[in-house]
Order: C-alpha cells, then structure tokens, then sequence
C-alpha cells in the first residue's frame, strides 16, 4: 500500500473510531437519564404517598385534637361533679357530724344529774361532807324540779348537820318538808329538823316539840316515832312521883268492958 493510501485511511480510521465511542457515550448518558428519569418518577411516587401520609397524619393529629379537647372537657366536667360531690359529702359529714354532738349532749346531759347526785351521795358515804354538801348544792342548781331533788335536800342538810351548821341543815330539812309533803322521808325529815332547831342559840324548843309531836302522832310506828318520844322525853321530863303515904293506923279500942 502506497503512502498516500496510508495518509487517505487513518483520518477515516480515526473518524469512525470517534464515532462509535460518541455513540457509545450517548447510550451510556440515554441509560443515565432514563435512570434519572425513573428515579424522580420514584421519588414523585414516594413524595405523592408522603403527602398522603403528611394529610392523613393531619387528620389524625386534628382527631386527636378534638379528642383531647373532649377528653379535656370530660375531664372538667368530671372535675365539676367531683367537687360537687366533695362539697355535698362535707355538708352530710358536717350534719352526721352535727348530730352525733347534739345526742352526746343529749346523752350527758341526761346522764348528768344522776351523775352528780351519785358523786354527791358517794362523797356522803365516805364522810366527806363538804363534798357531798357542795354536789348536792351543784344538782339542785342545775336541777331544782329534778327527779332526785328530794333525795339532794335531805342528804344536804344530813351532810349539814354533820358538819354541825344547824341553821343551814334546819333550812334544808324544811324544804324537803315544803316541796315534798308526800315524801317517805317526811318522818325522818320532821324529826331531824327538830333536832337541828334544838341545836340553834336560839330557843326553839316549843317549835322542836311540835314536830316532835308530829312525828309521835303521824307515824306513829315509825322508828322516827321512837326516836322523837325520847327526845319529848327528855325536854319535858315527868315529875317524880308522890311518895305513897303510909296507911293510917286503927285507932286503939279504950273502952273498958263493963
């Protein structure tokens, strides 16, 4: 092959070598694109559903929205109604409790009168007079038409009398005899007024024997009956009797026989 033949083919050789690698090039960059292409369909596809998840997580969160604005407003009402039944609880204990404390009072207080006559009289028994003069004053304060009123002025002016204030005791055994006139303890009543009345500085010895006589003539089976004839006994003391005269002697007989 000649020179000039040589210089004629290799541009030729090279344009087609160019050719086919520009031809390779562009299916290389055809694949590219279309890989491209395929992957912005994708990410349009994958953009679009997340849009769909994007509006339905809306409308979740706006559900939940509105539910948690139930839910809060059921909680407030809830709420409401606990403090409503909290406040009515509070009266109902408040009145329970009102009313326990009116049958306690109640109860003490019908519980108290036999309560101080009780301490009074106990007071009694064991020789503390004081004691007992002063319970038995506190129950006829507080309880002057009471069922154990009698019973309180006799032991007081009993509780008296030991005490040795007359004047007092005598006051006291008269009121039983004033405001109780039907009483059981009348007799005994009588009979210790007198006693008291015989204990004055005063002189109310006729006055001791009325009751005295009192005593005698309307129970007269009475230990008290008893008891008062002694004390008559011994204010007005019999006078001793005469002497029995000696019976006169028979006049001798002086006439002679004739």
């Amino acid at each position: 092959m000649s020179l000039n033949k040589l210089l004629f083919l290799l541009p030729a050789c090279l344009l087609a070598s160019g050719c086919v690698a520009t031809q390779q090039d562009m299916l290389q960059m055809q694949s590219q694109m279309d890989d491209l292409n395929t992957s912005l369909a994708n990410m349009q596809k994958n953009q679009a559903e997340l849009a769909v998840k994007m509006e339905d997580l809306s409308k979740n969160l706006n559900s939940s929205s509105e539910s948690m604005k139930d839910i809060s407003g059921q909680m407030d009402r809830l709420t409401s109604r606990l403090d409503e039944i909290d406040n009515s609880m509070n009266k109902r204990v408040n009145a329970i409790g009102q009313t326990i404390r009116k049958q306690q009072e109640a109860v003490e207080t019908s519980l108290l009168p036999a309560k101080l006559y009780n301490d009074a009289y106990n007071a009694f028994l064991n020789n503390n007079f004081d004691g007992a003069a002063n319970g038995f004053k506190s129950y006829l304060s507080k309880f002057p038409a009471g069922e154990m009123a009698e019973g309180s002025y006799f032991y007081l002016g009993e509780a008296l009398y030991l005490k040795e204030r007359w004047q007092d005791a005598a006051l006291a055994y008269a009121n039983v005899l004033e405001k109780f006139p039907q009483s059981a303890r009348v007799p005994a009543a009588r009979l210790k007024y007198a006693m008291a009345l015989l204990k004055l500085p005063e002189d109310k010895k006729a006055e001791a024997l009325k009751y005295l006589h009192s005593v005698v003539k309307d129970f007269p089976r009475s230990q008290e009956a008893k008891t008062a004839k002694d004390y008559i006994d011994r204010l007005n003391p019999k006078p001793p009797a005469a002497p029995a005269k000696a019976p006169s002697r028979p006049a001798k007989n002086t006439s002679k026989k004739g």
